[in-house]
């Protein structure tokens, strides 16, 4: 009888055992379910402000949406750099909590010091949120004065990062094999890129679109043969390399700087590199086509070349062309050395 019992107390306790991994499982899995964040919605380019209607409508929220109107550099026609959505505090939850820009705004006049903070992923991939709070609407606009420029390439620098990490994970895998077998280097294209022409220096690829063209320009050649190097030059340089290389559709046309719009010039860096990046319109010298164009020129001195890297868009029907400029510079800036 005891042995009997025995057996009956053994397999109680077996079953509370496995009745508490259980419980144990289920809760690690609901630990690990809270961690999932979906993938954030919106496109690049588009910001959801998140800042009550009292402040939105007052001071701090005029030159809110003034500083929003920023154009976009260097387009033929203007353009601004983001495109907003407002809400207040009340109605952040569920869907709007994923967009992918999130810029939060906040009044509170207990807090001891004014904070900015920058975050990623807060509740979705490939999500960026910036948070300000300021003890007053009046230190609210000096915080925007002073941080406005961080805060614009903080949004617009991670919606090129995550279009070109994108383009890593699906692209054209005879236009990535291209420029891999041709260069030291590696580059992603999205579906639809080809080759249009190609010498062993030089190599043209684009897209071809309802209404439009996404052109991309490889060209590598000796750094010594340049002489002294500044932007001067290196306009010199890229319209030497487009007069020889692109032609247009009519005889003697050739594509080329458009010298009536200025062109600007900074540095940047990106793929680890040091780089110089001409901004501006190009055009066909005796045709009528243009359209904006961005450049990066590193000068590689330990291997005597200079590396042109050079995306265009041709979109004439098309009167917001930022987004097709947000492509071919994330094409550019998925470069990674081999």
């Amino acid at each position: 009888m005891r042995n009997y019992f025995d057996k009956i107390n053994r397999g109680v306790w077996f079953l509370a055992i496995v009745a508490v991994a259980s419980i144990v499982g289920v809760a690690a899995c609901a630990d690990q379910a809270s961690e999932y964040k979906p993938r954030a919605i919106g496109s690049p380019g588009e910001l959801l402000v998140v800042m009550d209607d009292q402040y939105w409508n007052g001071s701090s929220g005029e030159l809110l949406k003034t500083l929003l109107n920023d154009e976009f550099p260097a387009l033929p026609q203007g353009e601004v750099l983001f495109k907003k959505t407002h809400i207040g505090f009340a109605q952040f939850e569920r869907h709007f909590r994923t967009y992918r820009n999130v810029i939060l705004l906040q009044i509170r006049p207990r807090i001891k010091e004014n904070k900015v903070e920058y975050r990623k992923q807060e509740w979705a991939q490939d999500q960026s949120v910036v948070e300000l709070i300021a003890r007053s609407p009046e230190e609210m606009q000096v915080m925007l004065n002073q941080k406005w420029p961080t805060i614009k390439g903080f949004f617009y620098n991670n919606d090129i990062v995550s279009m070109a990490d994108s383009y890593t994970k699906l692209y054209q895998p005879e236009a990535v094999l291209h420029v891999q077998n041709t260069y030291p280097f590696t580059m992603f294209f999205p579906k639809g890129f080809k080759l249009k022409k190609s010498n062993g220096q030089f190599s043209w690829l684009d897209a071809q679109r309802l209404g439009s063209q996404l052109g991309v320009i490889v060209y590598q050649c000796p750094l010594d043969s340049l002489g002294e190097i500044n932007a001067h030059k290196l306009l010199q340089f890229r319209n030497n390399v487009l007069r020889k290389q692109i032609p247009g559709e009519n005889k003697g046309s050739f594509m080329t700087t458009e010298e009536q719009y200025p062109v600007s010039v900074k540095k940047t860096k990106f793929a680890n590199r040091q780089w110089t990046e001409l901004r501006g319109l190009w055009k066909v010298q005796g045709d009528f086509m243009g359209g904006p164009f961005i450049d990066y020129f590193y000068q590689d001195k330990e291997n005597n070349q200079l590396l042109m890297l050079s995306g265009y868009v041709y979109a004439p029907a098309k009167p917001k062309k930022g987004v097709y400029m947000r492509e071919v510079e994330a094409v550019l800036k998925t470069l990674q050395v081999n």
